[in-house]
């Protein structure tokens, strides 16, 4: 089963449940699952399969995007369950794609952090319920503690200034994520995150420009830019925890992403039940499952990249070493209440394709 499960994962999102059903059989029930890494491991699927006597099939998604075309397009009759990010929750309830859930089949959430309680507004849509938190994390600054003074990253402002002598210029870089950062800059410069004035982004535009002239490189991908940093190209960056957890789960402790005076943006990972399961109640243990404590740690650590989980009562089940490597501070999960709380859920902004265009402007009028 465990070998059938990786071929199905091989096979990708698109056609997955006519794989699924080619090599099923014996009237064993299943269950589809469109989701990203972590969600099927063995400490997951193999003791659901075996208590439920139950199939689960595993298909991983590689955006938000990916997800909601899918089901649009004919995915709500191949999969029970999927796997989601903030806002898209209320995008999918638009489109009708996925069913409201009821808090009451989830008794485990009265354990979780406070801010991923229900109602949790990211995941409500018309006063319903429409994804189960699962995992979160938070996207703000990382630095080589090594390299950067203690002090030097309170605040987003070393990104366009280059450090109090200018000695960080030219040692940092970015992603290429406009909308990730560009709601920091906007936070930091005293505007609202996801949506700004005329007059607001123009000062943005500016400050973007001076930010790229500041950097020595702009990194499309994840495992590039933690390159950069273990070469030491670069010691101050605008990412989070999910980019930069697998540096520091390898014992980089030098690696920190730190929270700056202005807070930053906060992703958090819900599982949401598709228009129509094929098993409802099924669909339902099996999210269970999930956030359960056994669940909870092994989504959150056995993935390259880990992020922290939101039952709380699943915190013993990590070691000090571990909690500290997943929180980037030596206070572990009890970081994990501030952290959530000093950061803004991010949200699906109308001005998406304003921002994109910025961008680009902006980094051709730069020095990079």
């Amino acid at each position: 089963m465990a070998s059938r499960r990786r071929f199905v994962q091989a096979a990708g999102a698109v056609g997955t449940a006519a794989v699924a059903g080619c090599l099923g059989g014996g009237g064993t029930t299943e269950l589809n699952v469109l989701t990203w890494e972590g969600y099927g491991t063995d400490a997951i699927v193999d003791a659901f399969e075996s208590e439920h006597d139950a199939t689960v099939n595993i298909s991983l998604l590689s955006s938000d995007p990916e997800g909601l075309n899918i089901l649009e397009s004919g995915g709500t009759e191949d999969y029970d369950l999927l796997t989601l990010n903030n806002t898209w929750a209320a995008r999918h309830a638009e489109a009708g794609t996925i069913e409201p859930l009821s808090p009451d089949d989830f008794p485990a959430m009265d354990n979780f952090l406070s801010e991923f309680q229900w109602p949790f507004s990211s995941f409500e849509y018309d006063d319903e319920m429409y994804a189960l938190p699962t995992r979160w994390g938070w996207d703000t600054l990382t630095v080589n503690t090594n390299q950067v003074e203690e002090g030097h990253y309170d605040s987003y402002e070393v990104l366009w200034t280059g450090g109090p002598d200018g000695q960080y210029s030219n040692r940092m870089g970015i992603m290429d994520w406009p909308t990730w950062n560009i709601p920091k800059i906007a936070q930091t410069l005293g505007y609202p995150p996801f949506e700004q004035t005329d007059e607001q982004l123009d000062d943005v535009f500016d400050h973007l420009v001076q930010m790229f002239n500041q950097f020595t490189a702009i990194y499309s991908g994840t495992s590039a830019i933690r390159q950069a940093f273990l070469q030491e190209d670069i010691v101050i960056s605008p990412v989070g925890n999910f980019t930069m957890s697998e540096l520091r789960a390898e014992g980089n402790d030098w690696v920190n992403v730190v929270l700056p005076e202005q807070g930053g943006m906060q992703w958090t990972e819900g599982m949401c039940l598709v228009k129509d399961p094929s098993d409802r109640e099924l669909a339902i243990e099996f999210m269970n499952t999930v956030i359960s404590p056994e669940g909870q740690r092994s989504i959150a650590w056995e993935p390259a990249a880990k992020s922290p989980p939101v039952n709380t009562e699943s915190f013993d089940l990590f070691s000090a070493d571990e909690q500290e490597a997943l929180m980037f501070t030596d206070e572990g999960f009890a970081a994990a209440e501030e952290i959530a709380n000093r950061t803004t859920p991010y949200e699906f902004s109308p001005m998406t394709d304003q921002w994109t265009d910025m961008w680009e402007e902006a980094k051709a009028e730069s020095s990079i």
